[in-house]
């Protein structure tokens, strides 16, 4: 056999054994892996309860904007108020609820500060995960009232203002939703 045979068998042999993971680099391949996911995992999950935290935020934000805006826009009070039953047509304030109960946005036509058969649901909101914490301040405690120049008041017509605090899985992520008496909604970071 000629030298020039020889030496392509040769590099054909070399080539097809070249193809394969050796074991070593295989394991060093998966252990760097390892490492890399141990430093990404805990990261993933608090940007995951970070966002579940802002979406909720600005679903109590957007409603919260909603009941002033109608508020103004009708010249009669609307308020929001928590309810068992937010996706009833017949929902009604349920002082007990707490926001991770859900909430309607309603327009308190006859002006006794919760919502009665005929009144309007203007928005409602679902229950959120169990997951989430509500921790409102007294005055917010149920219900978050606008009259009709958008002010926050008690139903009575006192001025009022006060925040909600929401807390996602122990409290790692928080936001806070402040509301003061003349009606601006604005959240932060605590």
């Amino acid at each position: 056999m000629s030298n020039a045979k020889q030496r392509l068998i040769q590099i054909r042999v070399v080539t097809n054994d070249q193809r394969a993971f050796t074991l070593i680099e295989l394991l060093v391949t998966i252990a760097i892996a390892t490492i890399i996911m141990a430093i990404a995992v805990p990261s993933m999950t608090s940007f995951l309860g970070n966002n579940r935290v802002a979406a909720t935020t600005n679903t109590l934000v957007h409603s919260l904007q909603t009941a002033r805006a109608e508020a103004i826009k009708r010249s009669s009070p609307v308020g929001l108020c928590t309810t068992n039953t937010p996706t009833d047509p017949a929902a009604s304030c349920d002082a007990g609820a707490g926001y991770s109960s859900g909430w309607i946005v309603y327009s308190d036509d006859d002006r006794n500060g919760s919502r009665t058969a005929g009144e309007a649901i203007i928005h409602s909101s679902e229950a959120v995960s169990p997951a989430f914490a509500f921790t409102p301040t007294l005055q917010l405690s149920d219900q978050v009232y606008f009259n009709d120049s958008g002010g926050s008041v008690t139903p009575v017509g006192l001025p009022i203002s006060g925040s909600i605090n929401i807390s996602y899985a122990g409290g790692e992520e928080v936001r806070n939703v402040l509301v003061s008496a003349n009606g601006r909604i604005s959240t932060e970071t605590p």
